[in-house]
């Protein structure tokens, strides 16, 4: 077997027989322009052996490039997880052979043999891949947690992995919700803990080659605490009989009965052309830009405040005077929420709800127990389904000081309040055609001219 990076998580991996692509990102920047490959590298798709099986793990961006899926041949077999959403999107783009999977249920033919696995990360279906011939076993964990019992069915199965690229960034992406600099230890812990109770030949931390790059930039201080050098490090401290190697984009592996062999820079079709990984150095110290909108599609302004405008005040509004749960669980707290618009010429608009009270008392205040601010461009962008939730995260600062008090005797406690931002909440699940914004997103991207 034989398994080439081409960059972050895009894989190629040639079996007996069958060569399989998985989660194909081949142009950089991507995300919406907003991250690029970091190691820089460049692929080149025409160089691509024929793929026989294509695998896209989970529709987060950077996995499910739609630009790429589109290069690949539309007759191979696609197998995704059962996801709506990545189903359309490869239907759209024309391939004939769609199937939809569900984890831990094995795809076998006389040759080889794929097994999807359980991933255990919340909200979103996801699967990693072990991938399976005579010469031996590679398991791509992905993004996804594993649960012991996840494990313990692959090594009852196979016996032995000989190559796991895993699981190892803990990237800090709670620090769009709270602006939280905190180190995570507990996601270390399970990415260590996996590692040692599968015992792989060789480990390679992997799926995690990317910075944010151009205005999002200054993201990479605080979103990559865990260096692929410190995560194998301390594999060493905790089990020195454990293999490891760090790979760059080009890096191609070769599973034989012997053993795996690790060639750095083999590949043709991927290669490294700089090691940037300096440039997402962990700095929690580091400063915090000011928010601006840089607006970068060019909205008058007359169309920003108007679009802006209404959807605040009449479509949050509405909502918030209404009795979804959401909105009472802020009501019972006697909660105030402000949204504050920040246009292209650095004045801001804010509207600050009042929750006690009923209806709800709109002011133009900034003074609120939760607190969000975004882009004019970025928040119109995301209610036209022009732009996404990972383009649009860079763009807003959200704060919270929601909390309940209660008191027994002379005994007072403060319990912190962790809600789903109104605003968020609203243009996800409740605005009009919010069911469909995925799909309507994906609709737009296809209709944008390619290059």
């Amino acid at each position: 077997m034989k398994i080439t990076l081409l960059g972050h998580a895009s894989v190629l991996v040639e079996m007996q027989g069958t060569t399989c692509l998985m989660d194909p990102v081949f142009q950089d920047p991507f995300e919406e322009g907003a991250v690029t490959s970091c190691p820089r590298r460049t692929v080149y798709p025409e160089r691509l052996p024929p793929i026989d099986i294509l695998i896209v793990s989970h529709r987060h961006p950077d996995h499910f490039d739609l630009a790429s899926l589109a290069a690949v041949p539309r007759d191979c077999d696609a197998i995704c997880p059962a996801d709506p959403l990545i189903v359309y999107a490869l239907k759209r783009l024309g391939f004939t052979h769609i199937h939809p999977v569900h984890p831990m249920g094995a795809i076998s033919s006389a040759e080889f043999e794929l097994y999807p696995t359980q991933s255990e990360s919340p909200g979103i279906l996801e699967l990693g891949m072990v991938f399976h011939d005579r010469s031996g076993s590679f398991w791509n964990q992905v993004d996804g947690l594993l649960a012991t019992e996840t494990i313990d069915a692959v090594l009852g199965r196979f016996g032995r992995i000989d190559l796991l690229f895993a699981r190892y960034a803990s990237q800090n992406f709670d620090f769009f919700e709270s602006r939280s600099t905190e180190f995570p230890v507990e996601e270390h812990r399970q990415n260590l803990e996996s590692v040692l109770r599968i015992r792989p030949r060789l480990v390679a931390p992997a799926s995690a080659g990317f910075r944010f790059c151009g205005p999002h930039e200054w993201l990479n201080a605080f979103l990559f605490p865990m260096s692929a050098e410190r995560f194998v490090a301390d594999l060493e401290r905790l089990d020195a009989s454990v293999s490891s190697a760090i790979i760059m984009p080009g890096d191609v592996f070769e599973i034989t009965p012997d053993g795996v062999a690790h060639r750095a820079g083999a590949s043709a079709i991927g290669v490294t052309e700089e090691d940037d990984r300096a440039r997402i150095r962990f700095d929690p110290t580091a400063p915090i830009p000011e928010l601006r909108d840089p607006n970068p599609d060019g909205y008058s302004m007359e169309r920003l405040a108007a679009v802006t405008e209404l959807f605040v005040r009449d479509g949050v509004g509405g909502f918030l005077d209404g009795g979804h749960e959401i909105v009472l669980r802020y009501r019972a707290l006697a909660a105030s929420y402000a949204v504050g618009i920040v246009f292209p010429d650095e004045s801001a608009s804010w509207y600050r709800f009042d929750l006690a009270r009923v209806p709800v008392r709109l002011e133009r205040s900034n003074e609120a127990d939760v607190v969000h601010r975004i882009a004019a461009s970025a928040l119109v962008g995301w209610i036209e389904r022009r732009k996404s939730f990972f383009y649009v995260r860079a763009y807003s600062r959200r704060s919270s000081s929601l909390y309940r008090l209660s008191r027994a005797g002379h005994h007072v406690e403060v319990e912190e309040q962790l809600l789903p931002d109104l605003l968020m909440y609203y243009l996800l699940y409740v605005a009009p055609a919010s069911e469909s914004a995925a799909k309507q997103r994906v609709d737009w991207e296809l209709h944008q001219p390619s290059g």
